[in-house]
């Protein structure tokens, strides 16, 4: 018996449009709470039944996982953009304070980047973070603007640290870029002493990232 295509378009285009209800109300309630909100949480947000999110997405890490895509990728553009800029040190000030800025008004985009609550980078994305940045960092360090020892695998300790003065600004939404500061100011060449250890090399860092996945 053929079927009557205005019966099955609505119910396609109802769906459609749940799924980027879902996705938008997952992306406002994982910027406010974190990872720890439940599908129940996003369920609320979006005005539907948990039911509805069951049938567009099999599990909260599929969602995650959706929203990581995107945030991924925002990175890298804004990697890519630092790279536009002359000046290295100039460059390497504009991705912190921009990835910093991002993950402070998205408390989900920040525990997924660290690998939080079991989520997180997986291994070909760490590499590609480490393709993507490792420029950045070679050139301000061959331009003897960044301290010697300072390499781009030394990102994840610097964000895990920022992350907790995240969670501390309340009454201070913008108290990480004094943070920033003084960490970036450790990063720059001066007549400081050598670092004490040796950052993470590569591959600890890829296994850093995708603890989570």
């Amino acid at each position: 018996m053929p079927i009557d295509e205005h019966l099955v378009r609505p119910k396609r285009r109802d769906a459609a449009l749940n799924n980027e209800r879902l996705v938008q109300a997952a992306r406002e309630v994982f910027a406010r709470q974190g990872l720890s909100a439940t599908l129940e949480d996003i369920a609320k947000h979006a005005g539907i039944g948990v039911g509805t999110v069951y049938r567009n997405f099999a599990s909260k890490k599929e969602i995650v996982e959706t929203l990581y895509d995107a945030a991924i990728d925002s990175a890298l553009a804004d990697a890519q953009t630092a790279l536009e800029i002359e000046d290295p040190w100039v460059a390497i000030v504009s991705f912190f304070e921009v990835t910093a800025a991002n993950q402070a008004q998205d408390r989900g985009l920040c525990e997924t980047f660290l690998g939080h609550d079991g989520f997180g980078p997986n291994e070909p994305i760490a590499e590609k973070l480490v393709a993507v940045l490792s420029p950045l960092f070679d050139r301000a360090s061959q331009a003897g603007v960044l301290r010697e020892g300072v390499t781009v695998t030394d990102i994840g300790p610097i964000f895990a640290m920022l992350n907790s003065v995240y969670r501390m600004s309340n009454a201070r939404p913008d108290l990480w870029r004094r943070y920033l500061a003084l960490m970036l100011d450790g990063l720059r060449a001066s007549d400081r002493p050598a670092l004490p250890l040796p950052a993470l090399d590569v591959a600890s860092f890829k296994t850093a990232l995708s603890a989570g996945d």
